[in-house]
This record gives C-alpha cells, structure tokens and sequence, in this order.
C-alpha cells in the first residue's frame, strides 16, 4: 500500500482529507498501482527524400492513474457507502489527489478531471470485500507545494546599481517543467502599466539591452543635454535633445550599438524596442513620428510610431520588434558540437519627424526586453493596494491593500472594472537562471517596485526537493 493516496481540498503539507484510500476499511493494491510518467504527444514530419524525419513540437498528453481499491467495510451497507464516498470524489470536474510515497518526505498532487468510469468487483472475496479497478485522468503534471520567494526590490531605472529594470529570481526553481508564477507587485497607481518581460536561454547573465542615449553618436539636429536630474543615466550629462532646428523631417537623430554582450552568443534573440522620451518643460506639447532601423549590409526598418508628447512628461514609446541577428540564416549549433555560434554586434539608428507643435524631442535611453519566452503588458486600472499577475489561472487582477493571497482576507479589487492585459504571464523554468526584465510605464526612474513570487513546482511523478 502506497504511504498516502487521498483525495484533498488543497495542495497543502496538511490539508482536509476529502477521501482517504489508504485507510478506514480502503486499501490500495501494490500489484497495478501505476502512476507512470504523461505520455508524450509528437508532431512528426517526414518524406522519402531524406532518412527518418524531423520533430518540429512535442509536449505531454493528458495521463491515467492506474490503481485498484480494495474496500474492506465490515458490512454490505459499508462497502456501499465506500463506493459511493469514491464515486463521488472521481465524478468531480476537478479534483486533488495526494500522493505521498512510503519513506518520501514530500507529496505532490495530481489535478484531476471528472472519471466515474470503472470496473467493480463485488464478488472478490464475497460477503467481505469489493473491489475497484480505477482509471483517472489528471492534467500532466503534478503540482507540489507552494513555494515562496523572498520578496524583491526592482527599479525603475536602468542605470541603477541594484536591480536596474531587471532581476534573477533567487533559486534553484525545482521540478520536473516550467511553472506558471503567481506574482504580486505593489501598487503601480490608477493607469499604471506594467511590461514584464523573462529569459532563461541564450546566456542571459551575459546580454546588455540598454543603450543610454547620451552614449550614442549623434545625428541630425541632436545635442547632448543633462536632463534635469529626472533621467537615466551618470554623468553631467543624462539625456539628448533634438531641436528639429535644420530639418524636421524624418531622419537619423541617434545611432546605438544594442544589443551588446560580454558573450556573443547571448545576442541572438527576440526583442521589442522601447524609447523613454519626453518634452522639456518649457516646451509645448508636440507630436513626434518615431522609429528604429537596423543598420548593416540588409538594413531593416521597425514601424513608424506617432507619439503626442504633452509638455514636461515622459513617455515609454513602443517602438516594435527587433530580430538579432537579422536576416542571418545562424543554426542553434555549430554542427554537431553543441557549441552555440557567436555574433557580431551591430548598430540601429533612432529616427524621428516633429509633425505638430515646436517641443525639442528629448531622448532618454533605449530598452530592447527580450520576447524570445514571455512578455506581457497590464495595466492597473485603479488605484488599489497590489497587481496581481496569477499564472496558475492565467488571469490578472487587482487586490486590496492589507490582504494576502494566501492569508484569510484574500479581497479582490479592480477599482470597479477590469486589469486588461495582452501577452503571456512568466514561467519559472527550473535548473536555470530566471532572469526578468521589468519597466513601469513611462514611471519616474527614481521609482521602484517590490515583487512577490510564489510557485507550485510541478512533477511528473514524486517531488525530489
């Protein structure tokens, strides 16, 4: 009999026991107990013009957990009221089932879906004992219990010591597969945006994916300016603006090399490209047509951006996806070795066309966030306590100030409407470095946020940490 076999309320180290079937007059064969691995659901692709052929995804399949009950009541009326406790439990759309090997310290829980089908036996050992042969399908993996990570502090500033617009969650992440996130992220004010952003391939210790304007070679009508003290940056000078003075149309007023490395393979990916600009205090409100073009022997252009800049504030402009390398055919290896290939860093140019009023166009820093895994954009419609991003249920919304997610005051607030996101909500991916990339909105660089994470590892069989 295996040491815990128990349908629950929740995944918890001591949670309600809904169905205990390793006790009470219920036991569980040792002969057929089979909670075997998911199988592995494969796309193929194949002709006879090359050998075997080519997987081009995979991914697991629903499972079946395998087992005989034995119900052992003393009477009739017993063994009746057993099958209905457990006819019961698998009829459920969803359910837990707890699993506890013997001599194993820690249990996981299988995610169940309705499954009354099964064989009985009323006459296996007649007058004394029934018996169940059961099939019940749960979800691939299995969850294990919750684990929660200290809190982090993230800033808002690039250029800042610790945590600059990134951080490594604090590991080692466990588990046999990528976990959804449950994150809590303090209060980012009525309208407030989020941009949330992960990478776990690709070296990414080694990726530097922000250029400071005032590190770039100037175009068109640029000067370097000191911005006031309200931008990123070290130095007299923080910032570059463009007058617009000789020419106002749409040309190159920047040149950046971004990405950069300390290790080249770690260029290689996905990005969207965002510009933090603002217009001078003193100016009027203006209207800028803005984009990025990758520069090299195939030049690439993103799309042409209108931005309304209103007088003394900043903005955060979305200026697309960047592909690094772009147009190069480059393999994951370099032939069989298993050695990623290298590449060398090239520039992108910020281009800009004032099209209404007379502001200079002031140019903070360029942020690429990786997109090669997930990114995702929310805002908080209102002003409540927390952001909640909840992966295990792929929702966002918002939460009162003074409850806890898993405490008895659990309040859900939307300020009246709905936390609108578009994007996917971050994997914990195990035996790697986690690393996040994180902005918020067009927020005050001296601004930061603290970030809560918890996860439920999942298993495919037994819990190993």
């Amino acid at each position: 009999m295996v040491a815990t076999w128990q349908f629950v309320d929740r995944p918890e180290a001591a949670p309600a026991v809904l169905l205990n079937m390793t006790g009470g007059g219920i036991r569980v064969s040792r002969e057929d107990f089979d909670v075997s691995p998911p199988p592995v659901r494969r796309s193929l692709v194949a002709n006879a013009m090359s050998d075997g052929g080519v997987l081009t995804s995979a991914s697991y399949d629903l499972r079946e957990l395998r087992f005989t009950l034995i119900l052992e009541g003393e009477t009739e009326a017993a063994r009746i009221a057993q099958l209905k406790a457990f006819e019961r439990e698998v009829a459920k759309p969803a359910n837990l089932l707890m699993y506890q090997p013997e001599r194993h310290s820690t249990p996981v829980f299988f995610r169940t879906m309705r499954s009354d089908q099964f064989e009985l036996d009323n006459q296996f050992v007649p007058g004394k004992a029934w018996k169940v042969k059961a099939t019940v399908v749960a979800e691939p993996y299995a969850i294990g219990l919750r684990r929660d990570i200290s809190p982090i502090t993230v800033s808002n500033d690039p250029a800042a010591a610790t945590n600059p617009a990134r951080f490594d969650v604090p590991g080692p992440i466990v588990g046999d597969g990528p976990a959804p996130a449950f994150v809590r992220i303090s209060n980012l004010g009525a309208g407030g945006t989020l941009l949330l952003a992960q990478r776990t391939i690709n070296n990414p210790t080694a990726l530097v994916n922000v250029a400071q304007a005032e590190a770039a070679t100037l175009g068109t009508d640029a000067f370097l300016w000191t911005g006031e003290g309200l931008y990123s940056g070290t130095g007299a000078n923080r910032a570059v603006g463009v007058t617009f003075g000789t020419n106002s149309n749409m040309t190159t007023r920047l040149t950046l090399t971004v990405p950069t490395a300390t290790s080249s393979e770690a260029l290689r990916g996905r990005y969207r490209v965002f510009l933090r600009a603002a217009v001078y205090s003193a100016h009027a409100t203006s209207t800028f047509l803005i984009r990025f073009q990758q520069l090299g022997a195939d030049t690439a252009s993103g799309p042409t951006v209108s931005a309304t800049i209103a007088s003394g504030t900043f903005r955060l402009l979305d200026l697309g996806i960047l592909e690094f390398p772009h147009a190069t055919a480059a393999p994951s290896a370099i032939g069989y070795s298993g050695l990623p290939p290298g590449y060398a860093t090239s520039q992108i140019s910020i281009q800009a066309q004032r099209e209404s009023g007379t502001g200079n166009l002031n140019m903070d820093y360029v942020y690429l966030m990786p997109v090669d895994e997930r990114f995702c954009a929310v805002q908080q419609v209102a002003s409540t306590g927390y952001l909640i991003l909840d992966g295990p249920n792929d929702a966002t919304y918002g939460m009162a100030a003074g409850t806890q997610p898993f405490g008895l005051n659990r309040t859900i607030d939307n300020g009246g409407g709905l936390v609108p996101r578009i994007g996917g909500l971050p994997m914990l991916v195990p035996g790697v470095l986690n690393r996040w990339y994180m902005l918020t909105g067009s927020g005050a660089i001296a601004d930061s946020r603290t970030v809560e994470i918890s996860y439920w590892p999942r298993w495919l069989d037994v819990a190993t940490a």
